[in-house]
């Protein structure tokens, strides 16, 4: 414990000292994986405009490859895949959008890398008649973000409509923050208008950057260490990697709740499974974050943020099988263990032996009365045999206390390190996941792999740290409640019960959260 408090306190003295003053990083507010997209529809009486935003995270982003070092080029690709995936109707017949107006701009993201916001314009010239006119977009199915759409009129009066007439996101450019966490997912609109209104006209049709929002300085500092060169610029980027790890590690979630549980259950040998476990979070995460950035650099129709899910419902279905794993041994072991041998038999033969004459008949040789037990200890050897002297009385007594009954071994060996290195490490961080790609898109691989593997480290430190720090806490509950000599010294047994329980609830409260998003 004294060493890990001393590297953490060691690894913030660092991160203060670097980093004071560094300037916040830039990230998109709804995430690194995110495309969203905006739809504004205009119906006048002659004419269908349709305003369309995308704003692309980090991520997506990287994607493009180096078809970002020619915007006007990648806003008219774009925009005319865009169309494909647009049905607009009117009266039941379909209509056709022919693109105006294309624009493509970039801004810093985190990482050092940029995001980017494509705008489309498309029209119509048809004559509108009073009557129902349908919407729906269905581009980018598999992507995870931001789906708004709106409408209004000009010179038209939408007598009904499903969707807002303003932009709750104000085109992409200011997401309510009460809404990060459930971001809309409108994709489709139903119209019926009725001829006469007032004039209206869509909003904000100037050029618009990119949304970015601040993000950690950790993060910033990260990356900004990999434009420069030398063994010392190299050296503080790996320990702010580590830094950011072991705070990327105490937010919400990355298995902190399990492994204290799970480390309550090693006894002595907790401080060996801790280092144990997060040698294989450090190896786990590592090793998905490679992963993910070979496919996420491979494949542009790659979409990150879908597996997010299955590996988080994989990580809930692990944690359900540790907890039952732990409670079977825990009856089994109380089923097949619980007498543990401890009980007394009796035979301490503590009765006097006062045998007031020497008839040689009376020497009690024990090994006439067969308590010769391999597998029980009696106490044979505190028999005091010795005849006493004519007239005098010799008792002879022996105290036997019965041994604690031992607890049983409970918790998995191997194989429960590798789980809990999975639960800790499988899914794999966005923050790491840019450290690697900003650091390829520099010619610096080698390098990007070294920041993950620090970035794992720092993530493993911080959850042993918790884990020990658990255990430590369990440690002096139980021998609290022994000294006050609660449940009959069954302490250990109730909290051992209590951890397995408690990893079950946990992983089931992760697949029943992940279920209800799939």
């Amino acid at each position: 414990m004294r060493l890990l408090t001393r590297l953490l306190v060691a690894l913030g003295a660092i991160a203060v000292t670097v980093l004071v003053g560094a300037a916040p990083a830039s990230a998109h507010p709804l995430g690194n994986f995110t495309v969203n997209r905006y739809t504004g529809i205009l119906v006048s009486p002659d004419r269908l405009v349709v305003d369309h935003v995308v704003d692309l995270a980090e991520i997506p982003t990287a994607q493009l490859g180096n078809r970002i070092d020619d915007l006007p080029a990648l806003a008219d690709r774009e925009c005319a895949s865009t169309a494909r995936g647009l049905e607009l109707t009117a009266g039941g017949s379909r209509v056709d959008l022919t693109l105006q107006t294309s624009r493509a701009s970039l801004g810093d993201g985190e990482g050092g890398l940029p995001i980017t916001r494509i705008t489309c314009e498309y029209a119509a010239d048809v004559e509108v008649a009073p009557g129902e006119i349908t919407f729906q977009d269905s581009t980018a199915p598999g992507a995870v973000g931001w789906r708004e759409v709106t409408a209004m009129g000009d010179r038209m009066t939408l007598t009904s409509s499903d969707v807002a007439s303003e932009s709750t996101s104000d085109r992409l450019t200011s997401y309510p923050e009460d809404l990060l966490q459930s971001p809309l997912d409108v994709t489709e609109a139903t119209l019926v208008v009725a001829t006469g209104g007032p004039a209206g006209v869509l909003p904000g049709s100037s050029e618009d950057g990119p949304t970015a929002s601040d993000r950690t300085w950790l993060s910033a500092k990260a990356t900004a260490l990999l434009g420069e060169n030398g063994w010392l610029a190299a050296g503080l980027a790996v320990l702010v990697a580590l830094a950011l790890g072991a705070t990327h590690a105490l937010s919400p979630g990355h298995g902190k709740t399990v492994m204290a549980f799970y480390l309550s259950q090693r006894g002595s040998s907790s401080v060996r499974s801790a280092f144990a476990v997060g040698s294989a979070v450090t190896i786990a995460h590592t090793g998905s974050v490679l992963v993910l950035g070979l496919l996420v650099s491979l494949s542009s129709a790659f979409v990150p943020a879908t597996i997010y899910p299955w590996l988080t419902l994989a990580t809930g279905l692990l944690i359900v099988g540790l907890g039952l794993y732990l409670l079977t041994r825990l009856v089994a072991g109380r089923d097949g263990h619980g007498h543990g041998h401890g009980h007394g038999h009796g035979h301490g033969h503590g009765h006097g032996h006062g045998h007031g004459h020497a008839e040689p008949e009376h020497d009690h040789d024990h090994a006439e009365h067969g308590h010769d037990h391999a597998d029980h200890d009696h106490g044979h050897a505190d028999h005091d045999h010795g005849h006493a002297e004519p007239g005098s009385v010799k008792v002879a007594t022996a105290t036997v206390t019965a041994p604690a009954p031992a607890e049983p071994e409970i918790a998995p060996g191997r194989w429960g390190v590798w789980v809990m290195g999975l639960v800790g490490g499988l899914v794999p961080s966005p923050s790491a996941l840019l450290l690697l790609l900003a650091a390829t898109a520099l010619g610096r691989a080698w390098f990007g792999f070294a920041l993950v593997v620090a970035f794992g480290v720092g993530m493993a430190t911080s959850l042993a740290a918790v884990g020990l720090l658990a255990r430590d806490v369990v440690v002096r509950v139980e021998r609290l409640a022994q000294a006050k000599g609660f449940l009959a010294g069954n302490v250990r047994t109730f909290l051992r019960y209590g951890a397995a329980l408690g990893i079950c609830a946990v992983g089931t409260g992760v697949v029943v959260r992940t279920l209800l998003q799939l």
